[in-house]
């Protein structure tokens, strides 16, 4: 008796087993009909986080390239600075500044201090564009004709024309590149580099092999190049404060 009712019970509350089938189909055919529409959700869901990416990643090189050309701004100021306090200060400001731009793309090129070569252009030619040497080297850098033919062999990299001497930007860019390819031959040895593009790396190989090396116009050089050093450091400092 207690079992009929227990039976009963039970068979009072499951669904017959058309009703639990017929809901299993409803839920197979809303899974079917809704398998498109979450198809079509999840491609749009992937579209945009693409696009959101690509658009991220376009607003970060923005930035990048907006942050690179005021570091090369900054650096340019830097060196034109470096020009005002050095016997440049003589020059028109636009030429100085026109002076500060080429001599800083090119020595970040040659990976140079810019103040290196500020510091061998007061030395070479007091900053005179026209300066003529009783051998023939001509220009801010006092370059030989034959040693600015044989590095633009060896680097020619923006130099179209080596024919003039007296422009600032060609005498600036050859000169650069010399001064990198003495580094080179003395293994970053910035003395010896001084001394060779004085006097050449035949004859500095040959005093160094006499034990007669003269160190006067790299001292020149050298003391004049910790001088804007300090300067610009002091600016920097200045800034800072």
């Amino acid at each position: 008796m207690i079992l009929e009712r227990i039976e009963k019970f039970f068979c009072s509350i499951t669904p017959p087993f058309y009703l639990v089938a017929l809901m299993l189909g409803f839920l197979s055919v809303i899974s079917i009909l809704m398998t498109p529409y979450v198809d079509k959700v999840s491609d749009n869901y992937e579209y945009a986080i693409a696009e959101n990416k690509e658009r991220l990643d376009g607003i970060s090189k923005e930035i990048i390239s907006i942050t690179q050309v005021n570091n090369i701004y900054e650096d340019i100021l830097l060196t034109n600075y470096a020009l005002s306090v050095s016997n440049a200060k003589r020059l028109p400001s636009h030429e100085r500044y026109n002076m500060a731009e080429v001599i800083t793309e090119q020595a970040k090129q040659h990976n140079i201090d810019p103040l290196l070569i500020v510091a061998l252009i007061q030395v070479e030619s007091n900053f005179k564009q026209n300066a003529l040497s009783k051998k023939g080297a001509k220009g801010l850098m006092q370059l030989l004709p034959d040693t600015a033919k044989y590095i633009h062999g060896k680097n020619s990299k923006g130099i179209n024309d080596l024919t003039n001497l007296y422009d600032m930007e060609t005498n600036i860019k050859l000169g650069t590149a010399y001064m990198d390819y003495l580094l080179a031959k003395t293994k970053g040895n910035m003395e010896h580099a001084l001394i060779a593009y004085n006097m050449g790396p035949g004859n500095m190989y040959k005093a160094i092999r006499n034990n007669r090396l003269p160190k006067k116009y790299s001292n020149k050089v050298l003391t004049v190049y910790n001088d804007l050093q300090k300067k610009v450091e002091s600016l920097n400092t200045a800034q800072l404060m």
